[in-house]
């Protein structure tokens, strides 16, 4: 009777160990999770780029589906009836199926106990997560990168997150800060604010852009720039409470960043500004064009200077 009991405890054991190795998210599966399931591997965000988002789709809120589409590997949204609600996406269309532009989707990385870490999408999600209609609970579909269950402590995993650079150990003003002290949740209440990272969000397409598709987009790229910059540009001689002082930071940062060589460090990120996509010019229009689109919807700018 003996045998039989030790037979049947060692199956149990195979068959729950086989069962949790087939249930755990792997590198390359998209899986729907809500937003309060997501750990951030960052402490802060940009305060401005999140208020900017939440000020367009107040100004025109069928581009809140868009982004929920595009969030999800689905190109723009499609059909949106008056009573489309993102809690129910039966109510409304996107124009493919979930996961056709993996590129576009945001991505995690599995810790210990099944953990979802997000190395991507800090912005978007918590864009959503203050979003009116949206909230902690809605269900996003994301990307697994890596899967680090089978490490055999916290410690551990936060090491291999460091060697692989899919953590950010900075805080607002540029210190560095333990993977203990990066909040359990996304939004404001939470995470923390960096006025560089909105700044340089705001330089994008006058002063770099995302590296091509055949390069490896850096995680945390914007934050790379921000590092080297906050040692390049002194904030303090520019009110940012006036719409006309926050153009000019966005102008000084741009203008700093395209006077690296492709080459060239950006500090000590340990990559170059080709490899994060710098330009080696600076292109005016679309400076022209964030100040005249986006400038003036920051909840922390002056209507007028």
């Amino acid at each position: 009777m003996r045998m039989h009991t030790g037979w049947w405890a060692l199956l149990l054991f195979a068959v729950s160990v086989q069962t949790q190795a087939f249930s755990t998210p792997q590198p390359g599966q998209v899986i729907n999770v809500a937003l309060e399931q997501l750990h951030p591997t960052q402490a802060v965000i940009g305060f401005d780029q999140i208020h900017y988002k939440l000020g367009v789709f107040a100004d025109s809120p069928k581009k809140v589906f868009d982004e929920y589409c595009e969030t999800n590997g689905q190109g723009e949204a499609g059909k949106v009836p008056k009573d489309a609600d993102l809690h129910k996406p039966g109510s409304f269309t996107c124009k493919d199926p979930v996961g056709t532009h993996p590129a576009d989707m945001k991505t995690v990385v599995v810790g210990p106990a099944g953990q979802l870490y997000l190395t991507d999408g800090h912005h978007s999600f918590s864009t959503l997560w203050e979003q009116p209609g949206a909230g902690t609970k809605l269900k996003m579909w994301v990307r697994v990168t890596d899967n680090f269950s089978d490490s055999p402590d916290l410690a551990t995993f936060w090491k291999r997150m460091e060697q692989d650079h899919k953590v950010w150990l900075k805080d607002g003003q540029g210190k560095t800060i333990t993977p203990e002290q990066i909040p359990a949740h996304l939004g404001f209440k939470s995470l923390g604010d960096d006025r560089f990272r909105s700044l340089v969000y705001f330089s994008r397409k006058a002063s770099y852009g995302k590296p091509t598709s055949d390069a490896v987009v850096p995680e945390f790229l914007e934050f790379y720039w921000g590092g080297w910059l906050r040692t390049q540009v002194d904030l303090n001689a520019l009110n940012l409470n006036k719409r006309g002082g926050y153009e000019k930071a966005i102008e000084a940062l741009a203008t700093r960043m395209v006077s690296l060589a492709p080459d060239a460090p950006v500090g000590d990120s340990g990559f170059s500004a080709g490899q994060l996509g710098g330009f080696t010019t600076l292109n005016r229009k679309e400076l022209n064009n964030t100040f005249e689109r986006k400038c003036p919807t920051l909840s922390t700018v002056e209507a007028s200077s």
